[in-house]
Formats: structure tokens, C-alpha cells, sequence
């Protein structure tokens, strides 16, 4: 039953206060708002705020009569059914009558009026007010209901249409699909099927229903079906893939996959299986397992290849690089001079190719690993330079190098590698540019990484004044063994490997290296490469290298390096110009502010009390050489003779480890392909044997690939040397790890 709880509101119109009071005493026992106003002007601003039941209003009134404001009231859509009495105590009863009538008043009474009269008319009006608001709060229910229906209806059509739909489409899907779907109720007897079931398991779906579901899937487990499916928030279940081996009419089984679900149907549990036959993606799983095993074993042949190629290569360009140098340094006339000079430079020539071919190999193997050692740029790229100053001055070539003064004077990177960059492009710059000049630039990188604050991007500019690159030919020009002239009549060589090598590096490093036109000839290679800032010392300004004196016990040397590698094997990276062993430590000498430890040895390569004490003695140091070939035992004893330093030979690891267990060596230059037993092998052995006092054990070999040097570190070597052995790099080893300040002294009275 609906009913009306608003207010009821009646509105009293008298410019008398008096008549006023008169009438709210009329009507005060009931429960109505009273509004009283003084003249018509007053009355129609109230009826602007509220809504009323009836209006009693006075004729005579100063301004605005009450026919006027009847008039007014009656003439908006808001006011005009709201019921009006005059009161009125005029003689002119007849005339003012009609007049009330015509203006839209619906009674009219003379004063004095009779009380109950006037309180029975306001009942009346106000009784049909609250029926009138009754009728218009249905009205409106009304309407919602009617809405609501309609929305209801519409919804429901909406969803009758997007059953017929589902219907139609789960009966496309499950008729079309290759998967074979099966519903079962909770004791496994299958209600429903696809058609997949037919080419699937060779059963019509007419001979599957009302079987149990054991008879398609055996290793399903009712019981188990639980455990199987987890339970959504819908009521229904989502079930994990289960690979099984389902059944055929047949009787043979197959590989499949079968995806559970469940729900409720009227109270009751039904199953819903999806089975996937997987036959051929297990072949496909079979026969890319098989394609991966034996991708592995042609990556380990290829990386065995290259190692026994390396070796097979260097061993005898050791012998022919080395014997020619110490034959060049014995009594010769001027033919056999040339002639030794000859040998000398096409050995050289043919190392670079094989160090590019090996490079390259190497690169594409995925074998380069990037090390993480201090350097100083400016040294780096001088370094770089040096060995082309003698060409650029042939050629009357102007060599410059400029380094941006922001910066820093020392920063972590791969300095061997940046270094292979930068010589290659400066060679192909000598090599390319007949007269002219060749400039190399260092500056601060635009673009820097998102990384370490400590990260920085450093660009370098080799720019040269030669032949330049045609337009067509820049696409290729960093493509392996591509070359801007390839015919027979070529005059410049090369293997067309150096810019192949450079890009790959550069990436390794995460930079990008491009070429472009220099004006008016010649070309500009620019590169980037990240490196990483040393920190500095906020007292000085200057970067701090830590002092091995000042370290704390346990601490490193230097950050983030693994206790098990101090020091740098790039020279098994392959360096083309610089093929040297533990190619950080020269520059780590430098840069060391602290040198006190007796010797000038690193703290990473102890030297025993016993060697010390025969170094102040002044006794000749004892040193083992263990190595096969007869030709590589005679080179590097007439080299280390050279340098005041003989001998022992042992022909292989086993006759090494017997000599070394026999006798305190200072230093092994030890071989690791030998026979009967390996280098690793016997390094493994002696260090093992002799405990912390074991000699210091440098590897001497011409594998270049980088998993050689875990297999080093661990075995206990100390530092490497990779062949074809160069003197220089011999006396550097000789000097930091044997003769120490008494090197000096020998090396004077030579």
C-alpha cells in the first residue's frame, strides 16, 4: 500500500495580521505547514520554493489583489491546479464572486466564515492533495516497473539469443574440432562425445556412450580426478594437462595430452575431458632432442677443430718466427739478411691471417668472453698506435691522437680487445691511405646507458685521408670476407675478416660501429663501447687504484674480481698484433700507486721465502721447460738463454711432474698438449703435491679458446703465454715472475 509521508503545505494571503492568526487558530490542531504571507508579491515567491495542498487568500489587498495573484498563479504549468479560496468581507458579495470564479478560484467565503465550515472545505482539498500525490508516486512505480519489465525483457532475449548462439557454436566446435571431447558423470560412464572421436580412436559415438571412460583413457583414476582439477569461483573446474597413453578400438595406445573440468548439474557432478593427440609433436620433441645432441656434438668437434688447428698451426710458426729471430740476430751478409727479413714478414703476414680466420671462428662459435680489468685509455691508444708509427713515416703518413679531456685517465673494460679494434681500423687506415694523415679521437659518447651511473660510453673516430669506400660497397663493408676489391688484379690484401671481427667486438661491448665518406677523400670508421668509470677519491680529485700493501687480509686486489682470476688470459681471445699472455698486468704496474712488495711481484703471484732467499743471494734461478716438440724446446731455451736464464727439458707432463717433485723450480713454462700426460694434468699434479709452496706454473700453448682458461685456473697455473712465443713478451714474463729486482742487474750485462 503506498502512502504519502511528505508535508502538507498551505499557503494564508492577508495583509492583515490579524486575519492571519485567525485562521492558523482554525486550523492549529492539525498537522499542517502553515504559510502565512502579507501581500500577493510574498505569496508568489513562496509558491517559487514550495509545493502546496490549497492556497486561502484574501481579495483586498494593498499592490497586487488576490484576483491579480490568482491570475499569476493560475498562469504557471507548476501552480495551476492548486486549488484557491478567496476570503473575502467586501459588500460587493455577487460581483466579486464571479470575478473569483473567472480568475480560477475554486470557493469563495465572506467573513466572518463559519470555522467548522472552513476546516472541513481545507480537509476536503487537502484529502485530495495527498490523493493526488498517491496517484503521481504509482504513476511513477509504475513507470519503473515497466521499465524494469522491459529491460528484464531484453535481457532476456539478449541471453536466449546468446544460448542459441553458444549452442550453435560449442555445436560448430565440438562437430569441427580435432580434439576428442567426452562428458562422464561421477562413476565414469561417458554421456556425451564429439565426432573426433571416430579418427581418433576408431569408435562411432553411438558405440561409446554408456562406456565407461576406462575403456578410452586406462590411467585415469576417478578417484583421483580431485586432485586432478581446481576449483574456480564460478562452481566449475579448470584441470591441468595430464599426458596420457589412451587406448584405440584397436587395442594399440598413443601419445595424447587430456585437459579436465567438472561442474554441477542438478546436484549432480559431471566431467568433461578434452583429449589432444600429441603423436607428432612428440616425434617432433624426439627429433629436435636428436638435432640438439647432434648440434652439440659438432659445436664440441667445431671447438675441438679449432683447437687442434690452432695448435697445429702455431706450433710450427712458432718454430719458424722464432728460430728467424734469433737467426736474424747471428753474423749474416746483407743477401742473407734480406732473405731472413723476407721470412720474417711473411710469417707475420701469414699469423695475421690466421689469427683473423681463428678470430672469426672463434666469434662465431659464440666462444669470446669479455674481461674486466683497469686500464688507461691514453695508454691503450698508444699502445694501439706505436706499432704503426714506422709505417705512417714510410708512407710520410701524419699519425695524430687526441682524448677528450672529460674523460677519466683510468676505467674498467676489455683493454685487450678495445685494442684489437682499434689497431685493425688503424691498420686498414695505413693501409688504405698512400699520402695524407690519419687521425684517432677519444671522446665522451652522446647516447649513454641505461645503467650503472658508473657506466660510460666512450666513442672513438679513426679518420684517414685515403682511398675512401664507394657508396655501393658500404652495406658490405662490415660483412665477413667482404673486400672492396675482390678481383685477380686486386692491389691491396687481406682476408676480408678484420671489419667482420671488428663489428662483432663492438657489440660485444655493447656499442655500434658505422663508416662514412670523409671530406674531400678518405673515410671516417666511428665506434662506441661501454666502459666502466673507476671511482674517485673525494680528497684529491684523483681515482683511486687500490694498493696491494694496503689491502685488508682477504680483501681483492681490485673490485669485483673472482678470487680465481687474477689476472688477464686475453691472449687466448686472440689478439691479431697483440697475441700476449695476461695482458692487464703491464698496465696494472703502472697504475699501482704502491709498490712495496720485494721484487716488483703482484700480490696475486706469491713468491716463496725459499726463491727470495736464493734472489738475494744471488743465485741462478731455476726454471723447467716442458714441452714436446724438439724444435719449440730449442727456440725457447736459446730465448730464455738470451736472457741469462738456463734450463731444464722435460719431453712430457709425466717426465715434468717427476723432475719437479725432484727438484725446487721457480718458475714452468708448461705445455698443455703433450704426450702421456697433459700440461693440465701435470700442473694439476704438482701443485697438488707441493702444496703452497709450488713453483709458479705459466702456460705455454697454442690454444686460443677461451674455455681453455677456466681449465688453467683451476688446474693451478699462474699466468699464459700463447704461441708463437715473442721474446719481448718472454722477458716481460721472465722479469715479473723470476728475476724481480735482480733482473735488472743481469739484463745490464747483456
Amino acid at each position: 500500500m503506498i502512502s504519502y509521508d511528505g508535508p502538507i503545505n498551505i499557503l494564508l494571503v492577508d495583509d492583515y495580521p490579524e486575519n492571519l492568526l485567525a485562521i492558523e487558530a482554525v486550523l492549529a490542531d492539525l498537522d499542517y505547514n502553515l504559510v502565512k504571507c502579507l501581500s500577493g508579491e510574498e505569496a508568489l515567491r513562496a509558491l517559487l520554493k514550495d509545493d502546496f495542498a490549497v492556497i486561502v487568500m484574501d481579495v483586498q489587498m494593498p499592490g497586487m489583489d488576490g484576483f491579480e495573484t490568482a491570475r499569476m498563479i493560475k498562469s504557471r504549468e507548476k501552480t495551476k491546479e492548486i486549488p484557491i479560496i478567496f476570503v473575502s468581507a467586501t459588500s460587493k458579495e455577487s460581483q466579486h464572486l464571479f470575478t473569483g470564479y473567472a480568475v480560477g478560484a475554486i470557493d469563495y467565503m465572506l467573513k466572518p466564515f463559519v470555522p467548522q465550515i472552513f476546516r472541513s472545505k481545507i480537509e476536503g482539498f487537502v484529502g485530495m492533495y495527498v490523493s493526488n500525490k498517491k496517484l503521481q508516486q504509482q504513476k511513477i512505480l509504475l513507470q519503473q516497473q515497466t521499465q524494469e519489465l522491459e529491460r528484464m525483457n531484453k535481457e532476456l532475449m539478449r541471453t536466449a539469443y546468446q544460448l542459441t548462439k553458444a549452442e550453435a557454436i560449442k555445436s560448430v566446435i565440438s562437430s569441427t574440432s580435432m580434439d576428442t571431447m567426452i562428458t562422464f558423470d561421477g562413476g565414469g560412464i561417458i554421456l556425451t562425445v564429439n565426432p573426433s572421436i571416430l579418427p581418433m580412436f576408431s569408435y562411432s559415438e553411438r558405440e561409446v556412450i554408456g562406456r565407461h571412460i576406462h575403456e578410452l583413457v586406462p590411467e585415469l583414476c576417478l578417484k583421483q580426478l580431485e586432485g586432478m582439477t581446481e576449483q574456480t569461483a564460478e562452481g566449475l573446474t579448470s584441470g591441468r594437462l595430464i599426458e596420457v597413453m589412451p587406448q584405440r578400438k584397436d587395442g594399440s595406445r598413443f601419445h595424447a595430452e587430456i585437459k579436465l573440468g567438472s561442474t554441477h548439474v542438478d546436484d549432480e557432478l559431471i566431467y568433461a575431458c578434452t583429449v589432444s593427440d600429441i603423436t607428432e609433436r612428440k616425434k617432433t620433441e624426439r627429433e629436435l632432442l636428436a638435432a640438439k645432441e647432434a648440434a652439440e656434438i659438432a659445436d664440441r668437434a667445431k671447438t675441438d677443430f679449432l683447437a687442434m688447428v690452432s695448435h697445429e698451426i702455431r706450433t710450427p710458426m712458432n718454430g719458424i718466427l722464432g728460430m728467424t729471430n734469433l737467426l736474424t740476430e747471428t753474423d749474416l751478409d746483407e743477401e742473407q739478411r734480406d732473405f731472413t727479413e723476407i721470412i720474417l714478414k711473411s710469417g707475420d703476414s701469414l699469423l695475421g691471417v690466421i689469427n683473423d680466420i681463428l678470430d672469426y671462428a672463434k666469434i662465431e662459435a659464440g666462444k669470446l668472453e669479455l674481461e674486466r680489468i683497469p686500464f688507461s685509455l691514453k695508454s691503450c691508444l698508444d699502445e694501439s698506435l706505436d706499432l704503426f708509427i714506422g709505417k705512417a713515416r714510410e708512407n710520410s703518413l701524419e699519425l695524430l691522437c687526441t682524448v677528450d679531456e672529460s674523460l677519466p685517465e683510468y676505467v674498467y673494460g676489455d683493454v685487450t680487445k678495445l685494442r684489437q679494434i682499434l689497431m685493425n681500423l688503424v691498420s686498414n687506415a695505413v693501409k688504405f691511405t698512400p699520402e695524407g694523415r690519419i687521425e684517432v679521437a677519444a671522446r665522451p659518447g652522446s647516447e649513454p646507458f641505461a645503467g650503472s651511473i658508473r657506466d660510460l660510453t666512450v666513442e672513438f673516430q679513426v679518420r684517414d685521408t685515403g682511398v675512401g669506400i664507394p657508396a655501393e660497397k658500404l652495406a658490405e663493408l662490415f660483412q665477413p670476407f667482404s673486400q672492396l676489391d675482390s678481383s685477380m688484379t686486386r692491389k691491396y690484401g687481406g682476408t676480408g675478416l678484420g671489419l667482420a671481427i671488428c663489428k662483432n667486438l663492438v657489440e660485444l661491448m655493447d656499442g655500434s660501429i658505422a663508416c662514412a665518406p670523409n671530406e674531400p677523400c678518405g673515410a671516417v670508421f666511428t665506434f662506441t663501447v661501454r666502459l666502466e668509470r673507476l671511482e674517485e677519491n673525494p680528497g684529491s680529485g684523483l681515482t683511486e687504484l687500490p694498493s696491494p700493501a694496503r689491502l685488508e687480509p682477504g680483501a681483492e686486489p681490485f673490485p669485483r674480481w673472482e678470487a680465481s682470476q687474477p689476472f688477464s688470459f686475453s691472449a687466448m681471445l686472440s689478439d691479431t698484433f697483440a697475441e700476449i699472455g695476461a695482458a692487464a698486468l703491464p698496465e696494472m704496474e703502472t697504475l699501482l700507486p704502491d709498490r712495496s712488495l720485494s721484487g716488483g711481484v703482484l700480490p696475486f703471484a706469491p713468491t716463496p721465502p725459499e726463491r727470495l732467499a736464493r734472489i738475494r743471494r744471488q743465485e741462478a734461478p731455476r726454471v723447467l721447460v716442458a714441452e714436446d716438440n724438439e724444435v719449440n724446446q730449442k727456440l725457447i731455451l736459446k730465448l730464455l738463454d738470451r736472457f741469462g736464464v738456463e734450463a731444464d727439458v722435460a719431453e712430457n707432463g709425466e717426465l715434468a711432474v717427476d723432475m719437479a717433485l725432484a727438484r725446487s723450480y721457480d718458475l714452468i713454462f708448461m705445455d698443455m698438449k703433450m704426450p702421456i700426460m697433459d700440461g693440465l694434468e701435470a700442473t694439476r699434479r704438482i701443485v697438488g703435491q707441493s702444496g703452497s709452496a709450488h713453483p709458479t706454473i705459466i702456460a705455454m700453448t697454442a690454444n686460443v679458446l677461451p674455455g681453455d682458461r677456466q681449465k688453467c685456473l683451476e688446474a693451478g697455473m699462474t699466468d699464459y703465454i700463447s704461441k708463437p712465443i715473442r721474446p719481448d713478451l718472454l722477458e716481460t714474463t721472465i722479469n715479473r715472475y723470476l728475476l724481480g729486482e735482480s733482473a735488472a742487474k743481469r739484463q745490464s750485462t747483456h
